[in-house]
């Protein structure tokens, strides 16, 4: 007797005495087989309560079922990251609302992202991609697009026209938390930034070095990967070349928070002497001692947004652009000083 967890197309043509073709013309409703023997298979199918895998289903149909999130290279480091734990849950209820499953992809190499993308678009593995992540130029967006993958990335993509994309106002974003620091009198201000080619990174620098040079004053860039450990290295770095920094913007929460822990190392009150704002509004940022300062942006909507937006690609293949709003949220890190606290010189 065939196991019902172990049934497969092959057991099921063998069992009916017909070929694979034909079972899989009755699986995806295809005309071509005969009442009599389109029953014979429904009956072993409903016996053994099979159930086929949507890639299975998809060989022929190109209807997988699947959307592919392609979590990229530059990305892939942040598969831990709390931004992912509230991106996910968005993305994922959208789509299961639509009869979707979303499948990850977390390449950890440029030639795993590489392959991850040639596998999908080769082998039709996903109805839709969606990318987080992306870089400026990124070579795998055209490649999808060029094998009509129905593709959203998560970032603007930069030196691309024609693909669709969800994306929070970094810019707008970046620019407000920078005036926040300069308005509480600070005239250094480092930005700790993630790496170089990630879009979002290149929009948060633009914000920053607006509006510092609106007020005449130096940018100050350290570039690292939007992890904890990139907010305490830059801060630690700046003291040893002597740059004795007391205000820090970082690209995400977690490089502000590691900031905010090399300043506490140093014997220096943050939210007293220096001053620290993060992005994104994790839920940790608010937990944290001090509190940390930071510009919001609705992370899960943003998972909810690209699932929508695939699926509007899907039905009709347009192209659109989402950008979500956001906000500067004051807490302790930067809440409790006055321009009388910011003279480096007075620092031990």
């Amino acid at each position: 007797m065939v196991k019902m967890e172990r049934l497969t197309i092959k057991e099921i043509a063998r069992l009916a005495g017909v070929s694979k073709a034909t079972v899989s013309r009755v699986l995806n409703g295809r005309p071509g087989v005969s009442p009599q023997t389109r029953e014979k298979v429904e009956k072993i199918i409903q016996t053994y309560s099979y159930r086929p895998s949507p890639l299975a289903r998809g060989l022929s149909s190109q209807k997988t079922g699947v959307i592919a999130l392609v979590i990229s290279h530059s990305a892939a480091r942040l598969s831990a990251h709390p931004f992912l734990l509230e991106f996910l849950p968005g993305i994922s209820h959208v789509l299961e609302e639509h009869g979707f499953r979303l499948v990850l992809s977390i390449p950890d190499s440029e030639e795993r992202y590489e392959l991850a993308c040639q596998l999908i678009a080769q082998e039709k593995l996903a109805e839709g991609v969606v990318v987080l992540g992306v870089r400026r130029n990124d070579p795998r967006l055209p490649f999808l697009a060029k094998n009509n993958i129905p593709l959203v990335t998560v970032g603007r993509p930069i030196g691309y026209t024609g693909i669709s994309f969800v994306d929070a106002d970094n810019y707008g974003g970046a620019r407000l938390a920078t005036e926040h620091l300069i308005e509480l009198g600070y005239k250094q201000i480092l930005f700790v930034n993630g790496p170089k080619e990630h879009t979002a990174a290149i929009a948060r620098e633009e914000g920053y070095k607006a509006a510092m040079l609106a007020h005449n004053l130096k940018p100050e860039v350290a570039y690292g990967d939007f992890s904890y450990m990139s907010g305490y290295r830059a801060v630690k770095e700046w003291w040893r070349k002597g740059r004795r920094v007391l205000a820090v913007f970082a690209a995400s929460d977690m490089a502000a928070i590691g900031a905010s822990t090399a300043f506490k190392e140093m014997g220096i009150k943050v939210g007293k002497k220096a001053a620290v704002v993060g992005f994104d509004d994790i839920p940790y940022a608010s937990l944290f001692d001090p509190p940390l300062t930071t510009v919001r942006q609705p992370i899960r909507e943003l998972g909810e947004a690209a699932g929508r937006l695939i699926l509007r690609v899907l039905e009709g293949g347009v192209t659109e652009s989402v950008i979500l709003p956001t906000a500067l949220v004051v807490r302790g890190s930067t809440s409790g000083l006055a321009s009388k606290n910011l003279d480096p010189s007075s620092l031990p």
